[in-house]
């Protein structure tokens, strides 16, 4: 089985080790690229533990204030599929030449192949994008031997463009969660140390993740602004280029890209992490804060409110591009419930390896 896909992210890495250590499959993982901008995390640990081979190539970008967008050119995956015969394809998408190239092989040469999509019907298109993507993804999916889908917008997402329902499985984004809650758990405990190290305040709202407009940073600002003094404090971990919109707002506290035992440590002391996103597939902060404790204020843009928030009990649910209903939610109560308990408890790596090995095994019967 190849599995190709874009880059190493520190979330799918624990995935694909397990998979690696099932007697039943025989996995063989490619990515185009280490890395990409506004993304710098260290996975060199988590990688060495995977069979895998990094495409040689080049990844243009387009960095605008919107978000970031890479195109990974990578020809030797045309010299990997032709030369070598694989029982099943696993594409983590179509995005990029690599996938689309295995795509094309995959259907060239009578192999079935495998669709992991994050994509979600949310995202607003106009009614001629509408058509011209029906016309080209249609075909892609519908000639899927089986679909793996991140959550429940995903699935939909798949079956909206031909894709038999009964051939997808939910194979989450996920994380460690008891890894996380445990952690979580010893920084709560070394608060004032916590504290001490990054210059927190008491109370404040975490915000981690690319600062770009597909964010929501500037609803996050507004937000902000229409609270004035009533206002939290908020620290923002991460990079890009609309960094500058939070200057001239009190209480901002900026800390950088954070790697992963760093955000737990801001995690488990967050009074809310906010998820403000115009544009968002998925959203793996938001487990990452679930399993930490920490509730939630997401928008309903945000591909993981469906599956793991639970409006009042472990976070906030608010419309996307609106700074008045995130404002609303900053100034209310907390959720009544544990954020660490309920839906996100289920929402581990050892459900998603059996939902890909049963994807496989779909794709493998025809």
């Amino acid at each position: 089985m190849l599995v190709i896909s874009e880059i190493p992210t520190p979330y799918r890495l624990p995935l694909y080790a397990r998979l690696a250590e099932r007697p039943d499959l025989e996995l063989e993982l490619v990515f185009c690229a280490l890395d990409e901008p506004d993304r710098p995390w260290q996975v060199e640990e988590a990688l060495a533990g995977v069979p895998h081979r990094i495409l040689r190539g080049v990844a243009p970008a387009l960095r605008t204030r919107r978000n970031t967008f890479v195109y990974q050119v990578n020809p030797g995956a045309i010299d990997l599929l032709a030369r070598s015969h694989y029982d099943v394809v696993v594409a983590g998408g179509y995005a990029v030449f690599a996938e689309q190239a295995a795509i094309a092989l995959a259907r060239a040469r009578g192999i079935p192949y495998v669709l992991h999509s994050e994509s979600t019907l949310a995202k607003h298109r106009s009614a001629l994008l509408r058509v011209a993507k029906r016309g080209v993804v249609g075909p892609i999916v519908r000639g899927a031997a089986a679909g793996l889908a991140v959550g429940s917008g995903a699935a939909r997402y798949l079956a909206h463009y031909g894709m038999d329902p009964g051939r997808i499985r939910i194979v989450p984004n996920t994380i460690d969660v008891v890894g996380y809650g445990r952690d979580a758990a010893a920084a709560r405990a070394r608060a004032e140390d916590v504290r001490a190290h990054w210059d927190l305040p008491e109370r404040y709202v975490l915000f981690a993740g690319r600062l770009v407009e597909d964010k929501g940073i500037r609803d996050l600002v507004g937000a902000l602004r229409l609270l004035g003094a009533d206002a939290p404090a908020l620290v923002v971990a991460g990079e890009g280029p609309l960094a500058d919109e939070f200057g001239g707002v009190d209480g901002v506290r900026r800390v950088g890209f954070v790697q992963r035992d760093q955000l737990v440590e801001l995690l488990a002391l967050a009074a809310w992490t906010i998820v403000p996103s115009r544009v968002e597939p998925w959203g793996v902060i938001v487990n990452e804060a679930l399993a930490s404790g920490s509730p939630v204020i997401v928008t309903d843009a945000v591909g993981a409110a469906e599956d793991l928030v639970v409006d009042g009990i472990n976070g906030r649910v608010v419309p996307a591009s609106s700074p008045q209903a995130l404002a609303a939610a900053l100034a209310g109560p907390k959720p009544s419930g544990d954020p660490a308990e309920g839906r996100i408890a289920r929402w581990t790596y050892d459900f998603a390896v059996d939902q890909f090995a049963d994807a496989i095994r779909l794709a493998l019967r025809g």
